[in-house]
């Protein structure tokens, strides 16, 4: 059995998922599978898969005739892999060559940690992001761990085998994934973030998170609420900190920049009186 089950759900990113593919076998640890469900693409997605499923048996395919979208495509793939460990990771992002060694290393060397990540980076710009320390109030107020994120498959199994919940169809699945997830620990959750970036998060304007509307995060926001319930009575939630406040504060600093940047340059331009 592997140690590590890499879990990639695809549709219709056979621009990328080659690339995403390559630092999965680029991985320092080898002891790892990495199935992929492809979602019925009409790109040349299954074809770019299939090459490294030739190449490398650690690759396994599963096609599908149409998209059941990304929390079916998860939950279908963690009921069929074997690691000790899960990985989830899109069809679009990267992983750093060291992140697995590094995470199986902290999970066996402490086997209370129950969630490893590292810190992360957008592609692009190359900047940082902005990752806070976990803790479940933050956690409450917005998501603080991205799904790539590595946890063990026996802790899911026995107490949260639900998986993701495929009514999340705008998004944020993974938040409310680690929200039941830590709920049904038997102890508080024990989280660790690795002190190096090894995770690298594509931007793309087709991305679902980045198009959530504000009418479909307070529909998110509503059924987090309601399925967690007992979290929110157990843990202060900091409104300061929460997606809303800050989707509102980034809004409120971009227009101050443009504005300052439109004045200064009427500034700069108006002639001097004679």
């Amino acid at each position: 059995m592997p140690a590590v089950s890499v879990i990639i759900p695809s549709y219709n990113l056979g621009e990328y998922i080659g690339e995403t593919l390559r630092s999965v076998k680029d991985q320092t640890f080898e002891d790892w599978e990495c199935i992929v469900v492809e979602n019925g693409s009409s790109d040349n997605s299954k074809e770019v898969i299939r090459e490294f499923v030739s190449l490398d048996a650690r690759f396994k395919l599963i096609p599908l005739l149409s998209n059941i979208g990304v929390a079916a495509a998860r939950n279908m793939a963690m009921q069929r892999c074997f690691g000790k460990y899960i990985l989830c990771l899109n069809a679009d992002d990267l992983i750093d060559p060291h992140y697995m060694e590094q995470a199986v290393a902290a999970l066996e060397e402490d086997p209370s940690l129950n969630v490893v990540y590292a810190k992360a980076d957008c592609f692009g710009d190359g900047a940082s992001w902005d990752l806070p320390d976990f803790d479940m109030g933050t956690m409450l107020a917005r998501n603080c761990i991205y799904v790539t994120s590595f946890f063990r498959k026996q802790e899911h199994d026995l107490y949260y085998g639900k998986g993701f919940d495929t009514d999340f169809v705008n998004g944020f699945e993974d938040w409310d994934f680690w929200l039941g997830f830590f709920e049904s620990l038997p102890q508080e959750p024990h989280v660790l973030q690795l002190p190096e970036v090894m995770f690298h998060y594509r931007t793309r304007p087709g991305s679902r998170n980045n198009g959530v509307s504000d009418e479909a995060l307070a529909e998110i926001r509503r059924m987090i609420w309601d399925k967690h319930k007992t979290l929110y009575a157990k843990y202060f939630c900091d409104p300061t900190e929460t997606i809303e406040y800050l989707r509102v504060r980034r809004a409120s600093e971009k227009a101050s920049h443009s504005l300052g940047w439109l004045f200064g340059r009427g500034a700069r331009k108006s002639p001097k009186k004679q």
